[in-house]
């Protein structure tokens, strides 16, 4: 079914989702601005994703975009009629100058350029204006021919939105468009624009992903960590204000504005930790390293022919541990992984990893349930005068929010 509203109010078909992917925007007032980019049809998936994340959303259309595509849509999608003109009932004041947050998606090059000037001479830029004018915090998504992204001029505007706080979530550069991103990717950068600011000035270290542990040129032994845990803890510390660097293991890509250091093995990540940890105020270990490294990695490609090839695996140094003893004042966050195990076990071995490496704060996770390569995931925290708590299950930067909420708390 593309669209059969019928009888039945839009509301109920946006109600059973709000919030079903994650609180991050719960209750968050949002103007949604749709301009008459060519590919706005995007923004009606974008506007349903913000509702997921509990956002409360109401659609402005430029008029040339409620001619490309119905307001009806935008109806079904959000539950309620946006706006495409203004009328007596100032809708630029109540709705748009009464959100917290601004998302401009798409935002073309002369909706930009009006933005940047304070030009409000339609609907659109008059809302944009006006929530500009109270506050809000602004997201523009610009799309347009790759030779308008390249004029001087528009460049500008971009930078004068930036300097005024808004973030511009970069376009996908193909066949010469600048064209609309991932949804998911605005969706973060919404996110981003709300996440509280109580981390400036904090330095971070986060370790992410796997690490690959070659037996030759060709075949290695890893794990099946995504990265997706360390990358929602560097991109929320990030957004909230501090500078980050993010260990990555291989496949793992940086959120924007964090700072990357790539390493395949095991011992690439530690030597990375090692020259890193002192300078560091807070440090999440979520990479799921290999707890081994094969000695004797030989070049080129084993001899297939061979009947048998036995493989000696060397236990890693513990890169956590290093890392306190480098550094004592930090906030140290670790994970402690176990399959199957009972939760008597799991919290037995977390208590124990916490000790032994003088976390502060210990994630304790069944990765047979949930965690390696899933959105969401469930941890029991464990501190170290012998709390614990529950958390999720919960989307992966929702935990990330609360668990960096705890650990600055710990703060020597």
């Amino acid at each position: 079914m593309f669209l059969n509203i019928g009888r039945r109010s839009p509301v109920a078909e946006v109600e059973p989702i709000r919030g079903s992917l994650s609180g991050l925007l719960r209750g968050v007032r949002t103007a949604l601005v749709v301009t008459s980019g060519i590919s706005l049809y995007k923004s009606v998936d974008l506007a349903r994703l913000l509702i997921r994340h509990g956002a409360e959303v109401r659609v402005v259309m430029s008029r040339k975009a409620a001619e490309l595509v119905s307001p009806e849509l935008f109806r079904w999608a959000t539950g309620v009629r946006p706006v495409a003109k203004l009328t007596g009932r100032a809708e630029h004041v109540s709705i748009c100058a009464s959100s917290q947050l601004l998302v401009v998606a798409p935002a073309t090059a002369n909706t930009v350029a009006k933005a940047s000037l304070g030009i409000a001479d339609d609907v659109a830029t008059t809302c944009i204006h006006a929530a500009l004018g109270a506050g809000a915090r602004a997201v523009f998504v610009p799309t347009m021919n790759l030779s308008m992204w390249r004029n001087p001029a528009f460049q500008e505007a971009l930078d004068r939105l930036k300097s005024w706080g808004a973030l511009v979530v970069e376009p996908k550069f193909e066949e010469g468009k600048a064209k609309y991103p991932d949804v998911e990717e605005v969706a973060e950068a919404a996110i981003d624009a709300t996440a509280p600011r109580d981390m400036r000035g904090l330095k971070v270290l986060v370790t992410a992903g796997p690490t690959h542990e070659h037996l030759d040129d060709v075949k290695y032994i890893s794990t099946p960590s995504s990265g997706l845990t360390g990358v929602y803890f560097a991109r929320e510390a990030a957004a909230r204000g501090a500078e980050v660097t993010l260990v990555a293991g291989p496949g793992v890509r940086a959120p924007p504005g964090v700072r990357a250091v790539p390493a395949v093995s095991v011992l690439d990540m530690h030597k990375a930790v090692l020259e890193l940890a002192p300078h560091q105020d807070l440090m999440v270990f979520a990479a799921a390293p290999l707890d081994f490294y094969v000695e004797g990695r030989i070049s080129g490609k084993i001899d297939s022919s061979l009947p048998f090839y036995t493989v000696r695996l060397i236990r890693a140094p513990k890169m956590a541990s290093e890392a306190r003893r480098l550094n004592p004042r930090a906030v140290i966050v670790g994970f402690k992984a176990e399959h199957g195990a009972s939760e008597e076990e799991l919290l037995r071995k977390a208590e124990a990893r916490m000790k032994e490496g003088g976390w502060d704060l210990a994630l304790a996770h069944d990765v047979s349930r949930m965690g390696f390569g899933t959105l969401k995931d469930k941890y029991i925290v464990l501190y170290r005068d012998g709390r614990r708590e529950a958390l999720g299950p919960a989307h992966k930067r929702e935990l990330a929010r609360e668990v960096l909420t705890r650990a600055l708390s710990l703060r020597r």
